[in-house]
């Protein structure tokens, strides 16, 4: 009876690593990008994700010189409802920001996204800068992302957001 129980939990953990072992790569290939869209009135963009796939925590976008930015979670939770207004919490180390926003529908990965507005003047994207996670929180779904080699493409960001 043992052997059987033995080989059944060895099974689950080669099923358990096999489907965590790529999520795992695919995070691990996550970067943070810097755009900007010379178009009028333009706009710039700050991102997390797999370059050139669907594989995205989310980021951030503004309206050039507007002096605010957009927040965008790819993915919540199922228990959130599309629709809903909620307020999500970034937090690096001891920094934190609160961003009103909603919860907007996504079919293709089954959880509403997040959308919210914040100042491009606050403390949170100083601190996204010399920090090491970023925490976004949108209870009951928490995420993080590294913040290694984003600080000089969060700097330019803040420069192109920023009002003149």
């Amino acid at each position: 009876m043992i052997g059987k129980f033995a080989q059944a939990r060895r099974a689950a953990l080669v099923l358990a690593f096999l489907v965590a072992a790529p999520l795992a790569a695919a995070q691990q290939g996550r970067v943070w990008t810097f755009s900007v869209d010379e178009t009028k009135p333009g706009r710039a963009y700050l991102n997390y994700g797999l370059p050139e796939s669907d594989d995205s925590f989310g980021g951030f976008h503004c309206e050039r010189r507007s002096g605010f930015a957009t927040l965008f979670i790819a993915e919540t939770s199922e228990r959130l409802k599309a629709g809903a207004r909620v307020t999500a919490l970034l937090a690096v180390g001891a920094t934190q920001a609160k961003v009103a926003g909603k919860l907007l529908p996504n079919e293709e990965a089954g959880v509403p996204s997040f959308e919210g507005r914040l100042s491009v003047s606050d403390p949170i994207f100083e601190a996204m800068a010399a920090g090491e996670t970023l925490v976004a929180t949108i209870a009951p779904s928490k995420q993080s992302a590294p913040l290694t080699g984003a600080a000089e493409k969060l700097r330019k960001f803040i420069t192109a957001c920023a009002k003149p």
